[in-house]
């Protein structure tokens, strides 16, 4: 599908793209390349020239997982600066032609049977960051009131998890057993978009629930999945802590959590959506720590100059400047967008239109978080609830003023989170004078206001 330009009639609906694609294969280049969110070489638990082997873990033990995706001699170690802003330190490899796999990932038959810690520790160890992200110790791991396994991707012109969903529809119900077994929940549901509600009949009935989503973007956003058809509340790490009651994991990584686990092979593969715009989108599945300079290769597409490369979504991405930034294992999409295609934001002052503020899935008022922002008052921003944008980018697709809503409020979150959590003795309102005391602050998903609030919220 195209998307209408940032400058024309936002559409009503931005539907997700529904097109058949098994992926094709990109071969193996000659250099992967791993990152590790560290930023000192020296938290890798091996030096250059070191033989490795296929699922090895390069990361000290107790430390999140660093998983060998290739058999071969380490190149280089060096800090990298990701596409996403981070820094890392990585970690090259150049593959062998025959592979050796480590042993050390125990294979588990009967999940039936087995500890949920012991499950929760052999997700981890085989390279997904899904649980790891909430607690990397699988032994204090927090209430999980219900489990959402979602068939829909994150981006508009995403196929991913559609093609997971089609193509390994005979697994998902042993998934759902397995994840439900290690998040110790009873309460499980399937999300599947409306267009899959054939195949989602496949599935043998169990102790999960199916539902069917519109397939209208962003509903596949974890945090919308879980308000709707979960406990409310996104579980995911929270300033050393955890928060939420939720756990969504995709189709895809909850198939390869299965696979992985049953064969005692770690992940070093991923499944990535390409679109030049120009077309369909495809699926092709390529080996961790491929550069993205080898799928542009293997698509015959060369960026123009002055284009843009786009990963993990053309609404909700980041532009990536170097085609030696590597296939990760969290990387759902490329895109290659034109020079004619390329949104130039501007230093434009806010109209005040509120079109922003009615595209916003999760009802902030974003025309005064980008204000408040973009002048550094980020007290306002924490008290009207930046921290709860999911960055989706409608905002900003329908900003007539074109301001750079998205990377307002993102900057203002960076911003929160340096300053730590919130002081219980700080003010949590907006002074008004209408109203004798201070309005509160908004807050995502909490209850309806009662008639009385509701009465003076609209005394103003």
């Amino acid at each position: 599908m195209s998307l209408r330009s940032f400058f024309g009639i936002l559409p009503i609906k931005l539907p997700y793209s529904d097109s058949n694609s098994p992926p094709e294969s990109v071969p193996l280049p000659n250099r992967l390349t791993l990152l590790y969110p560290e930023t000192t070489p020296s938290c890798v638990a091996l030096s250059v020239g070191d033989e490795v082997k296929t699922g090895q873990n390069l990361a000290p033990l107790g430390e999140e997982p660093l998983i060998s995706p290739a058999t071969g001699p380490v190149e280089e170690i060096c800090e990298f600066k990701g596409a996403d802003g981070q820094s890392y330190t990585s970690v090259s490899i150049k593959p062998n032609s025959r592979e050796s796999f480590d042993p050390s990932l125990a294979t588990i038959n009967d999940f039936s049977k087995a500890n949920p810690v012991e499950l929760r520790a052999a997700i981890n160890r085989a390279g997904f960051s899904s649980l790891n992200a909430i607690s990397p110790d699988p032994e204090a791991w927090p209430k999980v009131d219900a489990l959402i396994i979602s068939a829909l991707d994150l981006d508009p012109v995403g196929l991913v998890n559609q093609q997971a969903f089609r193509d390994q529809i005979d697994y998902v119900g042993e998934a759902i057993e397995l994840l439900s077994r290690a998040a110790e929940t009873s309460q499980c549901v399937l999300a599947v978009p409306e267009n899959l509600a054939g195949i989602a009949g496949k599935i043998p009935s169990g102790s999960h629930e199916v539902v069917l989503v519109p397939p209208v973007y962003p509903n596949g956003y974890k945090e919308i999945l879980a308000k709707k058809y979960g406990g409310g509340i996104l579980l995911q790490g929270k300033d050393g802590g955890v928060a939420g009651n939720t756990l969504v994991v995709s189709v895809e990584d909850a198939v390869a959590m299965l696979s992985c686990l049953r064969s005692g092979r770690p992940i070093t593969e991923k499944t990535v959506t390409f679109t030049n715009g120009n077309g369909t989108p495809k699926n092709y599945k390529i080996r961790i720590g491929t550069p993205i300079r080898a799928l542009l290769e293997t698509t015959g597409v060369t960026p123009e100059p002055k284009g843009k490369v786009i990963v993990n979504g053309i609404m909700g991405g980041y532009a990536c400047f170097s085609d030696e930034q590597p296939i990760k294992s969290d990387t759902m999409s490329v895109s290659v967008q034109s020079p004619s295609n390329v949104t130039f934001f501007q230093d434009t002052a806010c109209t005040n239109c509120g079109k922003c503020n009615t595209v916003c899935p999760v009802d902030l008022e974003v025309n005064l978080l980008g204000r408040f922002s973009e002048y550094n008052v980020f007290d306002k921003c924490r008290t009207f609830g930046a921290e709860n944008c999911i960055e989706c980018g409608l905002c900003a697709y329908v900003c007539p003023a074109r301001r750079p809503l998205v990377h307002l409020i993102t900057h203002a979150k960076q911003v929160i989170k340096a300053q730590g959590p919130e002081d219980e003795n700080a003010d949590q309102g907006i002074p008004c004078e209408t109203c004798e005391n201070a309005c509160k602050p908004l807050r995502l998903f909490e209850p309806a206001p009662n008639e009385e609030s509701a009465e003076k919220s609209d005394s103003h």
